[in-house]
C-alpha cells in the first residue's frame, strides 16, 4: 500500500515552528533552564494542529525536541535526554489540547469580542496551565532548577505560552480569511511604526518610561487596520519590548522571579487588551457593513438593481428642497410598458423578467449621472431629470422612447419589442410640492395611455 504524501506546508509549519523557538531562546532565554519570556512556538503548535489535525503532533514534538536539545544538555543533567523529550512531548500535547478546547468552546472561530473570554480561559489557561506545571516539574526533577523555584517559573511559562498564543493564532485566522477580509490599509501601520519606533529610541536616549505610550499607539491603531495588521504591529512591538525587558534594558528587568512575571503580564494584558479592541471594532464595522447591504437590498429593485420606490421619491424629496434653494428646475418622468401583461400571458413571468431586465439597462445607460432611473411599480418605471424643466426634458425622453421602441429582445427563440408610454412634470415654483409634481407626472402618463400609448405627454404646467 503507497503511503500517504506528507503536506509541504506541514513541513514547512515545523521548520518554523523550529526557528521561532531558537530565535526566542536566543532573545528572551532566562538562564539556565533556557525558559523565555514569550514563547511564540505555543501558537504555533495551535495553529498546526487547527489546520493538519492530531497528525501535527508528532512535528510539533520533533520541533520542540530539536530546538530544546542543544540548551538542556548544556546543563549536564544525567538524563538530559529523557527531560528533553519530556519537554518536546508536554509541547505537543499542549498544541493538541489547545486545538480540541478551540474547536469545542469555539467552532466559529474568534470573530466577536464576546469570544475572548472563552478563548483566553479554554485556549490559552488551561492547556498552557497544564503544560507549565509539566515542564517546571519536569525541569526540577532534571535539576534545570531548584524546586523551590518551580512554582514562579510555572508562572511565567502560563503567561509566556498564552502571550504566543495571543500573538500567532490571530495572525493564522487573519491569514486564512486574508480573501474575504476588507484590504490592508498600509497608511495608519506605517504611521503606527514610525510612532513606536520613535517611542522606542526616546527611552533608550534618556527619556525613560516612554515606552508606556506604547499601548495607546497600538489601541489607535486597533480601530483603523484589520485583524491581521493589528496581530503584525503587536507582535513586533512586543517582541522588541520584551527582548530589551530580558537584556535588562527598557523600563523592566525580566533576569528572574517576579519582574519576569510583571513583564510577561504586562505583555500579556497588552495583548489581551488591543486583541478585544481590534475585535470590537471589527464586530462593529461587520454591523455596519450587514446594516448597509440590507439598506441597498430594501432600497434597490432585485431584478434590475435600479433604486425602487422606497429610495426614489427621498431623492425627489431632496430634490425638491434643492431646487427650492436655488430656484432650478426638476422633472420627473413616468414611464409605463405598454401591453405589458400581453408580454407576460404568452411568454410567462421569466420572459417578461427580461423584458423588464432589458429595459432597464436602456435607462441606465442612456440617462446623465445626475439623473436617478427607478423601477416604481411592476411595469412602470420612473425618472428624476435634476436642473431640468418639462419641456427640456421632452427631447432626450423621446429619444429614450425611440430606442425602447427600437429594442428587440430574444425570448424563446423569438423577438420581442416593447413600447412605453411617458408622462413628464417639473417643479413649479415656491408653491410647489415633491408629492404634486409626482401626482402630475402621473396623471401626464395616464393621458398618454389615453392618446394612444408610446408617446410622450407633458404636464400643461411644465410646458
Amino acid at each position: 500500500m503507497k503511503a500517504a504524501k506528507l503536506p509541504a506546508g506541514l513541513i514547512i509549519a515545523a521548520l518554523a515552528y523550529f526557528a521561532l523557538a531558537r530565535f526566542g531562546m536566543a532573545i528572551f532565554a532566562l538562564k539556565p533552564s533556557n525558559i523565555t519570556l514569550l514563547w511564540l512556538p505555543s501558537g504555533m503548535a495551535l495553529a498546526m494542529c487547527l489546520e493538519w489535525g492530531y497528525r501535527a503532533v508528532p512535528f510539533v514534538v520533533l520541533a520542540s525536541l530539536a530546538a530544546n536539545f542543544d540548551g538542556m544538555a548544556a546543563a549536564s543533567s544525567p538524563a538530559h535526554l529523557a527531560h528533553t523529550m519530556v519537554a518536546a512531548l508536554t509541547d505537543g500535547m499542549a498544541g493538541a489540547l489547545a486545538m480540541h478546547m478551540f474547536r469545542r468552546m469555539l467552532p466559529g472561530g474568534l470573530a466577536r469580542a464576546a469570544d475572548l473570554l472563552p478563548f483566553i480561559l479554554y485556549v490559552c489557561l488551561v492547556p498552557t496551565t497544564v503544560s507549565s506545571i509539566l515542564i517546571a516539574a519536569n525541569l526540577a526533577a532534571g535539576g534545570y532548577i531548584p524546586w523551590q523555584d518551580a512554582g514562579a517559573l510555572a508562572r511565567v511559562l502560563v503567561l509566556a505560552d498564552s502571550l504566543g498564543l495571543l500573538l500567532v493564532y490571530p495572525a493564522y485566522q487573519g491569514w486564512r480569511q486574508r480573501r474575504t477580509a476588507p484590504p490592508l490599509r498600509m497608511q495608519p501601520l506605517l504611521a503606527a511604526a514610525t510612532a513606536v519606533i520613535a517611542l522606542l529610541l526616546a527611552g533608550r536616549a534618556g527619556l525613560p518610561g516612554m515606552e508606556y505610550f506604547i499601548f495607546p499607539v497600538l489601541l489607535v491603531l486597533s480601530f483603523h487596520t484589520s485583524l491581521l495588521g493589528l496581530t503584525a504591529a503587536s507582535a513586533l512591538t512586543l517582541v522588541a519590548v520584551m527582548a530589551a525587558a530580558a537584556q535588562h534594558s527598557g523600563p523592566f528587568d525580566a533576569a528572574s522571579g517576579d519582574p519576569a512575571f510583571r513583564v510577561a503580564a504586562f505583555a500579556f494584558s497588552s495583548a489581551l487588551t488591543l486583541l478585544g479592541a481590534a475585535l470590537q471594532h471589527g464586530q462593529l464595522e461587520h454591523s455596519e457593513r450587514t446594516c448597509q447591504l440590507w439598506q441597498d437590498a430594501a432600497e434597490h429593485d432585485a431584478l434590475t438593481g435600479l433604486p425602487n420606490r422606497r429610495l426614489f421619491m427621498p431623492k425627489v424629496h431632496m430634490e425638491h428642497q434643492r431646487s427650492l434653494r436655488s430656484g432650478k428646475p426638476y422633472a420627473i418622468a413616468m414611464l409605463d410598458l405598454d401591453h405589458f401583461k400581453a408580454v407576460n400571458d404568452c411568454y410567462g413571468h421569466a420572459g417578461g423578467d427580461r423584458v423588464l431586465d432589458a429595459v432597464a439597462v436602456v435607462l441606465r445607460d442612456n440617462c446623465r449621472m445626475i439623473d436617478t432611473p427607478a423601477r416604481v411599480g411592476g411595469e412602470e418605471f420612473a425618472i428624476l431629470l435634476p436642473e431640468c424643466s418639462g419641456a427640456q426634458a421632452r427631447p432626450f425622453l423621446e429619444r429614450l422612447r425611440g430606442k425602447l421602441a427600437a429594442l428587440e429582445i430574444v425570448i424563446a427563440e423569438q423577438r420581442v419589442t416593447v413600447t412605453v408610454s411617458i408622462g413628464i412634470a417639473s417643479f413649479n415654483g415656491p408653491h410647489d410640492t415633491a408629492d404634486a409634481v409626482a401626482a402630475r407626472a402621473d396623471r401626464a402618463l395616464y393621458r398618454a395611455k389615453q392618446a394612444g400609448r408610446n408617446c410622450s405627454i407633458v404636464d400643461a404646467l411644465a410646458a
